[in-house]
């Protein structure tokens, strides 16, 4: 049911209406970040359209065919060829397409192509999750396309994209888009301590980091998250306060060490965070994301200058956006380090 669903009340009573009405389009486009539950929500679209008790537009959510569909055994080798099909759910009328690494294969939408000139095994109608659309490359999206262009009765197709305007305009313009925005902190909290059991200071931290995503909040580790926390508080002590380089440059030592370097990209994340509470913080604002070290924050904050501030967030970004590139981190980090010791 929509109902159990986090966040996004617009979104649950766009698609609440049009399911009740019988106006779902052939084609629609899940819009929006990362770990804001689009997925989800393509799932009880697709119980809602098969469901066989609806009521107002809502799935029963108790019934074999609810129960069925979301259950899916999915790939988990290394090989690319076992990502060219579809994965159906427990319920045969329901299938997904996943990337392969970072790529949708040309031969799973070929293999969508081809199931959805299926006739229905049980319900009414077919439905076709396809995950990550963006990673589709150019012969992806134009084999998609000629399902799109004449598309069966019978089957609906459900994108879903945290990059929509990657995507193939010619795509999007076929696909009713549905927007979904970051969920707030407070509903991800609840979540957290009511279904999950979190405790109340761990939830708020999860919660309050997420930057509105329920699954990176479930997927957190808090003490992985609060140990490299405590690390970047070290390079921000050292480099407002006690002008320490020597410790700022072993951080940076450690960070590329060959059993960290996967957690590389989150650490210098974890860091522009901290120098973005601060900046708010110096600029006498009390919306922070790190509420729990607020304090700390705030004898940072004594101690910065705004144009310092600026200076390491557009060094950090420029840092990030090299990662694409196959900089070499440990100097990349140097560099950023020192600049940073620099003032």
């Amino acid at each position: 049911m929509f109902s159990r669903l986090i966040g996004n009340d617009k979104a649950k009573d766009l698609l609440r209406r049009t399911v009740a009405g019988g106006r779902v389009p052939h084609a629609l486009l899940f819009a929006g970040p990362d770990g804001v539950g689009k997925k989800e929500f393509a799932l009880e679209l697709a119980r809602a359209l098969i469901c066989q008790s609806t009521v107002n537009g809502e799935a029963c959510g108790n019934c074999a065919a609810c129960n069925r569909i979301g259950v899916f055994d999915l790939a988990k080798s290394e090989k690319g060829e076992d990502y060219d099909r579809v994965f159906l759910s427990d319920h045969p009328d329901v299938g997904l397409v996943i990337a392969y690494k970072r790529n949708l294969r040309v031969g799973a939408i070929r293999e969508l192509e081809r199931e959805a000139n299926f006739r229905p095994f049980e319900a009414n109608l077919r439905i076709f999750i396809i995950d990550d659309a963006d990673k589709m490359n150019d012969a992806a999206s134009n084999a998609l396309l000629k399902t799109l262009e004449e598309p069966p009765s019978t089957t609906k197709l459900i994108l879903i994209s945290s990059r929509p305007d990657s995507m193939l305009q010619t795509i999007r313009s076929r696909c009713q888009t549905i927007r979904f925005a970051p969920v707030a902190a407070e509903e991800i909290e609840k979540f957290l301590t009511d279904s999950k059991k979190m405790s109340a200071n761990d939830a708020a931290l999860a919660a309050g980091v997420s930057e509105g995503s329920v699954g990176r909040a479930l997927n957190m580790d808090l003490t992985q998250f609060r140990s490299t926390r405590d690390s970047m508080l070290g390079i921000l002590q050292s480099a407002l306060v006690s002008g320490d380089i020597s410790s700022m440059l072993q951080t940076a030592e450690q960070m590329n060490d060959a059993k960290n370097k996967d957690r590389f990209e989150d650490t210098i994340e974890i860091l522009q965070t901290l120098i973005r509470d601060i900046f708010a913080l110096k600029q006498g604002s009390d919306i922070i994301t790190n509420t729990d070290i607020a304090n700390k924050l705030g004898e940072l904050a004594e101690n910065a200058s705004i144009s310092s501030l600026e200076s390491w967030t557009i060094d950090i970004e420029e840092l990030l956006g090299n990662l694409s590139v196959n900089i070499n981190r440990r100097i990349a980090t140097d560099a950023l380090f020192a600049a940073m010791a620099a003032g």
